[in-house]
């Protein structure tokens, strides 16, 4: 069944391997996120176009016109201990970066994720700005039993569980790095499996970027209540209201169809 809040203006959508999807367009989806001018991105130097090699794909829309208001591109990666879901890019249109909308797009993720594999436990981004690490930070806050790396500055105890969790996340999604024992760190394109698939285009360029790596836990919860915390997530309502045409969604079909509406999962 298609549940969609109308008078939010939105509806959230999922592919799943997008690049194997007719109807994927990220041009159309860059277009559409950027028109209003600079939107906010989780990795705003990377090309926004690789996201068309996830296995994931989140994309916020308009209920009357069809256009891409936010998108969350994510990955299936693993250490060698733990499955993890890494978020490899995030983008949302000046139009909605005060709502809850982000929040909503990575429970819709942890939720249609789960309907095909293990529910993910262990999800991790690279930040460049203070406004996603923030983000980040709140969403590891509305489920329980949650653990972040890194700890909040006024933390005084350091989880040394979660720097090793941590330094075996580095070693995956960005394989050159040297500090991998830290938070902070550069990205040097190099060799290897994971820098191949995330870094291919941005190593031809030589990028180097401050980028901090986040990281939440949520494996000391057992699989019902992470999904229980995350249907909260995902039909929480805004705060605040707003005018219609630019507020939250609240979600709901399986594929990218600007027009034509498809069954959707029973489990949420």
């Amino acid at each position: 069944m298609d549940t969609i809040l109308a008078e939010q203006g939105l509806r959230l959508s999922y592919l799943r391997n997008p690049s194997r999807n007719a109807a994927f367009d990220p041009c159309r989806i860059l277009e559409d996120v950027c028109q209003d001018g600079m939107t906010g991105a989780m990795l705003p130097w990377q090309n926004g176009l690789r996201m068309a090699a996830s296995d994931h794909l989140i994309v916020a829309s308009g209920i009357d016109d069809g256009r891409c208001f936010g998108v969350v591109a994510a990955s299936d990666l693993a250490t060698e201990r733990e499955p993890l879901l890494f978020l490899d890019a995030a983008y949302l249109a000046p139009a909605v970066r005060a709502s809850n909308l982000m929040h909503r797009m990575l429970a819709f993720a942890i939720l249609r994720v789960a309907g095909y594999a293990p529910v993910p436990t262990v999800i991790a981004a690279c930040v460049q700005t203070p406004c996603y690490m923030r983000m980040l930070r709140q969403f590891s806050q509305r489920f329980r039993a949650a653990s972040l790396f890194p700890a909040a500055p006024d933390d005084v105890v350091i989880d040394l569980g979660m720097a090793s969790l941590a330094r075996r996340v580095v070693r995956v999604v960005r394989p050159a790095s040297r500090h991998a024992a830290t938070s902070m760190f550069r990205f040097t394109a190099g060799t290897g499996a994971g820098a191949a698939r995330y870094a291919a285009d941005d190593a031809k360029a030589g990028h180097r970027m401050d980028e901090t790596l986040v990281v939440l836990d949520l494996s000391m919860a057992d699989d019902a209540s992470i999904l229980d915390d995350a249907r909260k997530v995902y039909r929480a309502r805004p705060k605040h209201a707003a005018r219609r045409d630019i507020v939250d969604a609240a979600v709901v079909a399986d594929v990218l169809q600007s027009r034509r509406q498809l069954p959707d999962v029973t489990a949420l």
